[in-house]
């Protein structure tokens, strides 16, 4: 059984508890889905091939520039995730947990410059928001419409400062349709998920909404929870919330 927690702030576990595979937790989207293995969060990547590691490495190197740490400042604290372009009218994913307990918002750049933003969509049910910063835009990211394969090399992005660590992670998709429950999780936060993707690679708090790419620069996954011990990363994937990110977009 492993421990996770939501990745938000930087330092703090908002929710910790136990991942667990398999068992029929209530969905939150419709159809019947197969249950995974327990053994598949023990399961150990093949070695990647140093052709999709360099490419990943280009994703990287190209988009984040783009990642932004999202500041949610709360009446007595304050919470750090990573966001990412979905238009390129200054239009921001995250995670709901991300910002959900924040009264004020604003991003950081990379260079330390700092944008005001505001929460202008969220789904604590799909633990997703959509921020809007004024005076800033980016080009927006390419959204794959389709599930990845497990084994597709992925690399995960985070804001450069909210994680204290490096932004990159490099790895692959582990497993699909994962579930877990997070058991203590704070009023407001998702407690029970399903359909995850697992990404066998180590992430921390911080990394909270950042994006997961394919060698070709798709985004595939948004991060939403991480292994308390351990190289287990797991993530929204956006065949399930593209319908819910279209509607945001259209209204």
């Amino acid at each position: 059984m492993v421990s996770v927690l939501a990745i938000a702030a930087m330092g703090i576990a908002v929710g910790s508890g136990a991942v667990i595979f398999g068992t029929n937790l209530p969905h939150r989207h419709t159809g019947s889905r197969p249950e995974a293995s327990p053994s598949a969060a023990s399961s150990s990547p093949a070695p990647m091939p140093a052709a999709a590691s360099q490419l990943l490495e280009a994703v990287a190197a190209a988009d984040l520039p783009e990642v932004v740490t999202v500041v949610a400042v709360g009446p007595t604290s304050e919470e750090l995730g990573t966001g990412w372009p979905v238009d390129d009218t200054g239009d921001f994913l995250t995670n709901d947990h991300v910002v959900h307990e924040g009264q004020s918002f604003h991003i950081l750049l990379p260079s330390g410059l700092q944008y005001s933003a505001e929460v202008i969509n969220d789904d604590p049910a799909w633990d997703l928001a959509e921020i809007h910063v004024w005076g800033f835009e980016e080009a927006a990211f390419p959204i794959e419409d389709s599930l990845p394969p497990v084994g597709e090399p992925v690399v995960v992005l985070a804001a450069q400062g909210a994680t204290g660590h490096p932004p990159v992670t490099v790895s692959e998709v582990g497993a699909l349709d994962q579930s877990a429950t997070v058991p203590d999780a704070a009023p407001g936060e998702v407690s029970n998920y399903t359909g995850l993707m697992r990404i066998g690679g180590q992430v921390f708090p911080g990394n909270s909404g950042g994006p997961v790419l394919t060698p070709r620069g798709q985004v595939v996954g948004i991060l939403t929870l991480a292994a308390e011990t351990g190289a287990n990363a797991f993530a929204i994937p956006i065949t399930h919330i593209d319908q819910v990110i279209q509607s945001w977009l259209s209204g």
